[in-house]
């Protein structure tokens, strides 16, 4: 029967044909997850005003390790469908350790992107028959020195390297451009690039016919209109918390400023507290005592260092300015 000459074009109607497989539903889901983590930074910060503050700063500090995906299309290795949980587990361990390492974490996928949109919007022109012939990329060389410098600028130089950097720059500008990528890669429709075609080498080749000049024009204006809602949510939601600590602030004063600063022991800029080693430190004692809950015991410190750990319940830049300093020190 199988050697019947209409053997074949009956198998042909009969059965549907077996596509094969590709890395579209990857892809897509690789474009949905950046979509949801950069919409979170976006919008996340109204949500520590509420009851649920523990599990927003949770969130947020999971999704600044989860930026780290964004590097999949560049890796050779592992296969395809790894990359991306690889990168993101890798940026999750990092960024749950320290808010510097968070700080480094953001600093190198923000550096990427920006890396991407330089490339798309005309560095790729640029002549390397030079680097070529010594088997280099100026692409490669371009995302790697990027990174350095954004890693060295925003996490060790003395007073851009903090708190208000990452949360004021960094993460509203990450959080645009990861919503922007993602949205380019589940619609492209919109003209806009998805994270593969950012961090493409090769469109340069195909620029004439596949026109990905105004995509990337696109996607850049929108990331950063996005970026500066971002940042104009985060100084409201900063200037709704001075009026609010300014109202129930003892003598007149709020939870932040000067007033932590007099509760320090020779405080320079929120960093002069004593840090000794040792498990039963008081520095240690009190880190611990701010992530307590609100009705746990603190006879074990003393009136001045209860009051520390008040403000800096109240006031997240206080805590992280006592915790980090305002730098990687």
């Amino acid at each position: 029967l199988k050697s019947h000459p209409c053997w074949a074009d009956f198998v042909a109607a009969a059965l549907p044909a077996r596509r094969p497989r590709s890395g579209g539903a990857m892809s897509g889901a690789h474009s949905a997850v950046l979509a949801l983590v950069g919409l979170w930074l976006l919008i996340y910060p109204p949500f520590l005003r509420t009851r649920c503050r523990a599990v927003a700063e949770k969130l947020t500090t999971l999704s600044c390790g989860l930026s780290l995906a964004l590097l999949a299309p560049l890796l050779p290795w592992p296969p395809q469908g790894f990359r991306a949980p690889a990168l993101a587990l890798v940026g999750i361990l990092l960024s749950c350790c320290h808010p510097a390492l968070t700080a480094l974490v953001v600093s190198a996928s923000l550096a990427v992107g920006v890396g991407g949109f330089t490339w798309q919007l005309g560095f790729c022109r640029v002549p390397q028959g030079a680097l070529l012939e010594i088997g280099m990329s100026a692409h490669t060389i371009l995302l790697a020195l990027l990174q350095v410098l954004f890693i060295a600028f925003f996490v060790f130089v003395p007073g851009v390297a903090g708190p208000e950097s990452l949360i004021f720059c960094l993460v509203p500008a990450l959080g645009a451009m990861l919503l922007v990528l993602g949205l380019g890669g589940l619609a492209p429709t919109w003209r806009g690039l998805s994270a593969s075609a950012l961090l493409s080498e090769s469109p340069c080749a195909a620029a004439a016919s596949a026109g990905l000049g105004p995509p990337a024009v696109h996607s850049l204006i929108l990331s950063v209109a996005l970026a500066a809602c971002g940042i104009a949510v985060q100084c409201y939601m900063v200037r709704l918390m001075r009026l609010k600590a300014e109202k129930q602030g003892e003598s007149g004063s709020g939870p932040g400023g000067d007033l932590v600063a007099s509760l320090l022991p020779n405080a320079q800029d929120g960093a002069g507290l004593p840090r000794p080693s040792g498990a039963d430190s008081r520095f240690g004692l009190i880190s611990k005592a701010i992530f307590l809950d609100e009705g746990e015991d603190l006879s074990h410190l003393t009136d001045n260092e209860r009051k520390i750990v008040k403000i800096c319940r109240e006031d997240e830049f206080e805590r992280d300015r006592l915790l980090w300093g305002g730098g990687l020190i």
